[in-house]
């Protein structure tokens, strides 16, 4: 499921904990091998339901004399024991079956049960519901213990581990029709022109996933093309918002498309969606998804949703979660899956900005929505269905792609659900399948990115060059340190991106353990801009914002939470490429407590600013400070004194010392902690915060290890391809477009055209042969564009002139 609005922030005080007796245990002594339900839908005033249940099951070991179902909220009449009437114990939520005879292993017998009321539906979300011509269930309680709530209807072991085969026989009034799960085999008209409308369901799902729909429902049907053919598509809704169905669901097919060629074949026998009045988001009961009504408007806006819901018949439906614990295995692939889309629909740079304003979310406020810095499995009962699980799940997903690369991510995954189809599995039966079919020890992964809190941050301390002959020999000082987490993270594939002024770039990636490394290289340039992480691959304590600046303005850093105000551009014909990084953790204090003038810097975060041709721009970087909600209490604890006491500080790396910025400051009221700062130069280096505060110590430390590293790892020349620029010609270009490629280059080649502005107008592969390669070039308005070839350890950069 996917909950819009942010309802799953909760307090959750007053909490439903009844749990079921006997939990998840009772599978491993009786086996559901079917569930039918009888149900009667016709009244819409009281809102009764009438059930009739029949159960097949099967003891898996001797001496079962008693069997107990899980069923809330609801009167039952009688039950029956292999056609015979039993005695019962109903005590909400748990029915308690005594058998007229002892089940011996692997004996079967078919027990039905009898019940009427009103369903109930969950305080927070989910639950069963009538709303106006609606009656349909969402089979998850966030108030609910336990979460999964398909005993709200009919009789069952309400876990993750149990599955069985669903039918349903539902029972309407002539003007409304039922849908359920599975395939409609006949309607039936009755003797009193209510109607009875049969399903059937032959795969296997827990009983949290099993639902009911009903109101004067009408299909569009769409034909979904297939790994093994055509797959039929019904969505379910009023003939008025049919239209809206067309235009909300017309990427229906990239999405699931992108789905079989990511995570292997469908194994449903159709797509579904029901709408329903559901303001919340959307519920993925296998192939019959409840959307909330909203979010079906005929536009395009919530088609990540859309696409979140159907994943889930990969996660969550196929292959579900052992326990509530887990449930990032369903939620968090489901919520990655919802960048997939965005990837396949409209290309990677959209994936990309989607997951940056995640991790900028992720960072913000998920501790805050979650009431402190979680692990993302092991997750406590109160927090299943939070940001972490959600948010932190998809952000570090994306991490995994980067520890596997794209073929061991999305064929490891693929034969992980194929191994595991229509069963449950834990964080550690993917940790061992991955392990296993990649060769690579995913534990370190695990460890530290999915079993624990908090998030790992990596920087350049600093870096020395020496002039070799052409070449640049350079020290690389690369340190970790931790954010809310507990140990240093081990064997992280993190890349180190160095960048002559001409921005081609050479990526180097270390394997990274510890506080702190030296990666020796020979570059055949003097490096004019060294980054961690540039293209965003490891989803650490850092948020970060890159721009192309050639005129006077404001440009804003989002993602960095910081903006430029340009004020002379010293040539025209040239510009400044800039990137800012807002670091989620304390800047490291002074080196002398001496040198601090009785000031305590932040505690909380840091800037750093990087670029080539900062020189050709002059003007203020502003950074605001606020210590309220708004900003998610970044600023709350640091700023104790009135705000005449706040000053910037910089330094250019970390060999230096912290000293005063070039700085002002704009305020409000001097005590309403809100305010902003501004540094009077653009220059590469480190800023943070801090507030004069007289006879106060600093009771923090920096995270750095002393005497330096200690033992440092040199990494000398883990690449060093022969340097030169690309060719283009012809230069100008019109139509066709031949590209000489720099000696060494591999086979496949990604081309990007990007604008002034830095927009991507082209993305496209090339086949490099014999170190040249060829592209016809799309409708271009003529003008400057600059056109990128990159391969695995290597980026180029040149000037292309369209006419």
């Amino acid at each position: 499921m996917r909950i819009l609005l942010f309802l799953l922030v909760l307090s959750l005080t007053g909490i439903h904990l009844e749990v079921n007796a006997a939990g998840a245990s009772r599978s491993d002594t009786i086996d559901i091998r079917k569930t039918i339900i009888e149900i009667d839908m016709t009244d819409f005033v009281t809102h009764i339901i009438y059930g009739h249940s029949t159960l097949d099951v099967k003891a898996k070991v001797n001496n079962v004399s008693q069997l107990i179902f899980d069923l809330e909220g609801l009167t039952v009449d009688s039950v029956k024991w292999n056609g015979q009437l039993t005695t019962y114990n109903m005590s909400s939520p748990n029915l308690s079956i005594n058998l007229l005879t002892t089940m011996q292993m692997n004996d079967t017998a078919l027990v039905d049960v009898y019940y009427h009321g009103v369903p109930v539906a969950d305080a927070t979300w989910g639950g069963f519901s009538f709303v106006g011509n609606y009656g349909f269930q969402m089979g998850v309680g966030f108030n609910a213990q336990p979460h999964s709530f398909g005993r709200t209807w009919h009789p069952c072991f309400d876990n993750f581990v149990e599955r069985c085969p669903y039918e349903f026989y539902v029972t309407t009034t002539n003007d409304k029709m039922a849908v359920c799960n599975g395939m409609l085999l006949d309607s039936v008209t009755n003797a009193n022109t209510t109607k009875t409308w049969h399903w059937k369901l032959n795969e296997e799902i827990p009983s949290y996933l099993s639902c009911v729909a009903v109101c004067n429902y009408v299909f569009v049907t769409k034909t979904l093309n297939g790994n093994n053919g055509n797959v039929e598509a019904l969505i379910a809704c009023e003939a008025v918002d049919s239209n809206k169905v067309n235009g909300s669901f017309s990427h229906l097919q990239e999405s699931f498309t992108m789905l079989e060629e990511n995570f292997g074949t469908y194994l449903w026998p159709r797509v579904g969606y029901s709408l329903v009045p559901f303001n919340a988001g959307a519920m993925e009961h296998a192939t019959n998804i409840h959307i909330g009504k909203p979010f079906v408007d005929g536009t395009l806006t919530y088609e990540t949703l859309i696409a979140h819901e159907l994943s889930h018949h990969w996660w969550g439906d196929l292959v579900t979660c052992s326990t509530a614990g887990d449930m990032w295995l369903n939620e968090g692939f489901a919520s990655y899956c919802e960048l997939l889309h965005q990837e396949y629909t409209y290309g990677y740079d959209d994936y990309l900005t989607d997951y940056k304003a995640n991790h900028f979310n992720v960072l913000n406020k998920a501790h805050i929505n979650d009431q402190g810095y979680r692990a993302v499995a092991n997750m406590d009962s109160l927090h299943t269905y939070g940001a972490t699980v959600y948010n932190k799940g998809s952000d570090m997903i994306h991490t995994l792609r980067t520890y596997l690369g794209d073929s061991l991510f999305f064929n490891g995954l693929t034969a992980f659900l194929d191994s595991f189809k229509f069963k449950s599995v834990s964080s550690i039966d993917l940790r061992d399948f991955l392990t296993a079919y990649s060769g690579k020890d995913m534990s370190f992964y695990f460890n530290n990115w999915i079993l624990a809190p908090g998030f790992t941050h990596f920087s350049i301390d600093s870096n020395i060059v020496t002039p070799n002959g052409n070449d640049f020999e350079t020290q690389i000082f690369i340190r970790q340190r931790k954010h809310k987490s507990i140990d240093y993270y081990t064997h992280v594939p993190l890349e180190i991106g160095v960048y002559d002024e001409n921005m081609n770039e050479i990526i180097f990636q270390v394997d990274f353990s510890g506080r702190c490394m030296e990666l020796d290289v020979t570059l055949p340039f003097n490096p004019v801009m060294i980054l961690v992480d540039p293209h965003h691959k490891l989803s650490d304590a850092i948020t970060e914002e890159q721009k192309v600046i050639k005129s006077t303005g404001s440009t804003t850093f989002n993602q960095a939470k910081c903006k430029i105000y340009t004020k002379s551009v010293v040539n025209p014909n040239d510009s400044s490429f800039i990137r800012i990084e807002h670091s989620w953790i304390a800047p490291d204090r002074f080196k002398n407590v001496s040198n601090s003038n009785g000031y305590i810097l932040s505690d909380s975060r840091y800037w750093k600013v990087d670029g080539i041709h900062l020189n050709n721009i002059t003007g203020l970087i502003q950074f605001d400070y606020n210590a309220g909600a708004n900003n998610a209490y970044l600023d709350s604890t640091w700023i104790q004194n009135t705000e005449d006491s706040i000053r910037l500080f910089y330094r250019k790396d970390a060999t230096q010392e912290w000293t005063f910025a070039l700085d002002s400051i704009k305020t409000g009221s001097l005590v309403d902690k809100i305010g902003s700062l501004y540094s009077k130069e653009i220059k590469a280096g480190e800023f943070c915060m801090g507030i004069k505060r007289s006879n106060y110590t600093d009771p923090m430390v920096s995270d750095a290890p002393a005497g330096g590293c200690g033992v440092v790892t040199h990494v000398s020349n883990p690449v060093h391809p022969t340097m030169k620029n690309m060719t283009l010609y012809p230069n100008p270009a019109h139509e066709q477009l031949q590209i000489l490629f720099p000696e060494g280059m591999d086979p496949i080649i990604a081309i990007k055209i990007m604008d002034l502005n830095g927009r991507s107008v082209y993305d496209g592969w090339m086949m490099n042969t014999m170190n040249t390669g060829q592209i016809k070039l799309p409708y271009l308005s003529p003008g400057l564009y600059t056109l990128q070839a990159k391969d695995q350890h290597r980026t180029f950069n040149q000037k292309l002139v369209v006419e």
